[in-house]
């Protein structure tokens, strides 16, 4: 048991799968040597890699913005699923209800409650399927917390991004700062050899 523990990958690791960490560049004269001492490539291989984090980033809060308006219509369809199931275990014969025939307009109806009531349930592609009031409330509890789950990650997947922006920002700016002062001691140079 531990020693599947031990190989599962973390949260971090199964991240950096996904998003490659852009590291710290310490030594701006080594890293430029590597680059061959060219600024201009340098340049475009991290504004790359920053566009990449940009278009993650625009993805991951796409899937936010879902996720934000997916979970509360969960949580109320959950509401109304308990709400009928515990209207059936205290012996109620029927349900008030208001609901929706168009935007701001709703009709009253009671919905009778029967042994084995059914319910139906959108499931998303124009996909509806009947369900007992049973499972409709484990489905719902279970759909509520994959997209709760997912949410944080996509939380911490933005956090770890905007890591990785920052990190790409301070790497091109070292760089440049880098070319410009190289071109200053070329300039330096160029002028006193003249003089």
């Amino acid at each position: 048991m531990a020693g599947d523990e031990a190989e599962r990958p973390s949260a971090e690791q199964l991240r950096e799968q996904r998003i490659p960490p852009m590291p710290f560049i310490d030594d701006i004269e080594a890293y430029m040597a590597k680059e061959g001492r060219s600024a201009e490539s340098a340049l475009q291989k991290l504004h790359e890699r920053y566009n990449g984090y940009k278009l993650s980033e625009q993805r991951l809060m796409a899937r936010k913005v879902k996720l934000k308006v997916k979970i509360p219509d969960i949580e109320k369809t959950l509401g109304v699923v308990k709400r009928m199931k515990q209207a059936q275990e205290e012996g109620e014969a029927s349900l008030g209800t208001h609901f929706d025939l168009a935007d701001a307009v709703y009709a009253k109806a009671k919905v009778p409650l029967t042994e084995g009531q059914t319910v139906f349930l959108w499931l998303g592609a124009n996909v509806m399927l009947e369900y007992t009031v049973e499972e409709a409330v484990e489905l719902l509890t279970k759909n509520l917390a994959t997209a709760q789950e997912a949410l944080s990650s996509v939380l911490e997947d933005l956090g770890y991004i905007k890591d990785q922006m920052t990190t790409s920002e301070v790497n091109i700016a070292r760089v440049y700062n880098w070319d410009v002062r190289e071109r200053r001691k070329k300039d330096q140079a160029g002028g006193s050899s003249e003089a």
